[in-house]
């Protein structure tokens, strides 16, 4: 008991002294918000960009096919702010402001020692789709074999959303892989004798045909070049049902070894030389009935080797029989717009067409023209890329994926 009234006492001291000009205690510092990190500037979009950074940002080494003369392929696609783009036997993605890797993602089934490369990508309903030739390894019953790996990724993140093996038939080396189109219920991808149509559903086979060469799939068609045996010397434009490979038309004249290529939706470039004389050939057809969309002399179109779609209103060729020729189209019916070469003006080698603007090299200057009337909108456009949207351009010229930055 005495303890404890000692004990009180000097407590009572204690709070004496500091009530009559001991030391008192000290209030907290007041607190100073923490500013927020600063806001990242908005990109700059530019529909269509006029210029680029003539320094761009290498991505990967250009993958190239054995049956394009060794040609590197643009193996890359532009969502938006995003490039998703093939390096070896991995996707990755990029934002393409910033530079910055998103994220790198394993092509499924793919060995980085294998000698075969992811295709380009096709992106389709929000998707990205990809397919690359693998083998199956083999064990003490079974022989290895090829086959082909197809996956669906999520483009922002790179997660793979599913992934097939389709086998090959016996006897397809599965080469040079290409995943030509995707639609709602099938998927097309070719190697180098074989077309496989695949279920989008299932992801099961559901029809395959040898010696075809497809390039446009629009709706319930795939269009291309069908071989009349194996060495492919004498082909036919043709257009195969997606559900059952049913051919649904033939074009009349037979080509030495022709291709076609995708001009936007209901119409495709169809170039070549014909079988019997060896003249040039060239049309534009529709690749669901077959029927030529060209009104005009068929031998107006014999000089061109290739076309771009800008998709929106224009389609822009170019050809150089004799000299460098690039004549602008109205999508819609085909109407000549403008030619070049024109009075002293040239007419560039064309690398892209995009929302009204066409890019390409004129001196080896890389040069940007306007896609509705042919001029000239700058001749010091920085860059000269194979593919294009409002932020940026690709280019595989230099056998690097190289990205330029627009900035005009």
């Amino acid at each position: 008991m005495r303890q404890r009234v000692l004990l009180a006492a000097v407590c009572g001291v204690l709070l004496a002294v500091a009530a009559c000009g001991g030391e008192k205690p000290k209030a907290p510092a007041p607190t100073t918000p923490a500013k927020p990190p600063p806001a990242a500037p908005e990109p700059v979009l530019f529909d269509p960009p006029g210029r680029f950074q003539s320094s761009g940002q290498r991505l990967a080494k250009a993958p190239r096919r054995a049956d394009d003369f060794g040609a590197p392929q643009v193996a890359a696609v532009l969502i938006d702010q995003s490039v998703v783009y093939v390096d070896g036997a991995t996707l990755a993605g990029r934002d393409v402001v910033s530079g910055d890797e998103e994220w790198v993602t394993n092509m499924p089934g793919v060995s980085s020692a294998e000698a075969s490369v992811v295709t380009t990508p096709v992106l389709f309903e929000g998707r990205v789709y990809v397919a690359a030739a693998i083998t199956i390894t083999g064990s003490t019953r079974v022989t290895g074999y090829r086959a082909i790996s197809l996956a669906a990724l999520d483009p922002q993140t790179g997660a793979v959303i599913w992934s097939a093996t389709i086998d090959a038939i016996p006897g397809d080396p599965v080469q040079d892989v290409r995943l030509v189109g995707v639609t709602l219920d099938s998927i097309v991808v070719d190697t180098s004798t074989t077309t496989y149509v695949v279920d989008a559903q299932t992801r099961r086979t559901r029809w395959k045909v040898q010696y075809f060469e497809p390039t446009v799939v629009d709706g319930t068609v795939v269009a291309g070049q069908l071989g009349d045996e194996a060495t492919e010397t004498r082909t036919s434009t043709v257009g195969l049902r997606l559900t059952d490979g049913v051919q649904l038309w033939k074009s009349e004249t037979p080509l030495q070894q022709g291709r076609s290529f995708p001009l936007g939706p209901g119409l495709m470039g169809v170039q070549g030389r014909e079988f019997t004389s060896a003249d040039a050939y060239f049309d534009f057809v529709d690749p669901v009935t077959g029927a030529s969309r060209y009104s005009g002399d068929p031998a107006d179109l014999r000089a061109f080797e290739s076309c771009w779609f800008d998709a929106r209103t224009t389609v822009v060729c170019s050809g150089t029989a004799t000299t460098p020729v690039v004549v602008g189209y109205n999508a819609s019916d085909l109407r000549e717009i403008w030619q070049l070469p024109v009075g002293e003006r040239r007419a560039p080698r064309v690398t892209a067409a995009w929302h009204g603007a066409v890019y390409g090299l004129l001196s080896d200057k890389p040069t940007t023209l306007d896609g509705r009337t042919g001029a000239i909108r700058g001749t010091n456009a920085g860059a000269a890329p194979e593919l294009v949207n409002e932020y940026a351009g690709v280019s595989a010229a230099s056998g690097s994926l190289t990205l330029f930055l627009a900035v005009g």
